[in-house]
């Protein structure tokens, strides 16, 4: 039996936010309301019967500081799996997995916060020519420690569940080291992806 709701914090969401961006040609670290009224108007001249809202879009990408634990309606992520060029939810994850098969990208290149303890770093690269290390602190959140070429400074934390070596990594809720919001949602490595990971502590 089908699913009826998707976490939103899964890697295969994860993927799927990064084809939507791909698709619909946005390139920047921030998506702002006008990319959501954009991607609405894009999926509905595509998928003339889809029906989607930019509240639901919003949702998907964290945009409105959804808690990451959340779920996703099936029926839209099938809509969103088709604008993306697959048939539905199902055939999107066959396309992952034999993506997965072929390169190992995928499955063998990723760090899950739920393996993280508290307190452990990783490092992250992009291009171009920047990277930063961030340590775990918990419930999806990290601190960034060092930082290199980068726009977001060491003191600011955000909320991620998966970093996937090659994908852009989108994250929640980035604050300052006082905790002020300063970007609902976040991309990183909007050019090729991530082009470093590993755990070094």
């Amino acid at each position: 039996m089908a699913k009826t709701s998707i976490p939103r914090n899964t890697k295969e969401l994860d993927s799927l936010r990064h084809d939507i961006c791909r698709k619909a040609g946005i390139t920047k670290s921030v998506l702002t309301p006008q990319d959501f009224s954009f991607l609405e108007s894009d999926i509905k001249q595509m998928l003339p019967n889809a029906q989607i809202e930019q509240k639901t879009l919003k949702r998907l990408f964290g945009y409105d500081r959804t808690d990451p634990t959340s779920t996703i309606r099936r029926y839209t992520v099938d809509i969103l799996a088709r604008y993306v060029g697959e048939n539905d939810w199902e055939t999107y994850l066959e396309h992952l997995s034999k993506e997965a098969n072929n390169s190992g990208d995928f499955t063998g290149n990723e760090i899950n916060a739920e393996q993280l303890k508290i307190g452990e770093t990783i490092r992250i690269a992009w291009n171009p020519d920047r990277q930063s290390t961030l340590k775990y602190l918990g419930n999806m959140r990290f601190e960034i420690v060092e930082t290199m070429n980068s726009k977001w400074q060491k003191g600011d934390t955000f909320q991620c569940q998966h970093f996937i070596l090659g994908n852009r990594l989108l994250v929640d809720n980035l604050c300052d080291a006082n905790g002020n919001l300063k970007s609902k949602m976040y991309v990183v490595g909007e050019n090729g992806g991530l082009t470093g990971l590993e755990k070094i502590q």
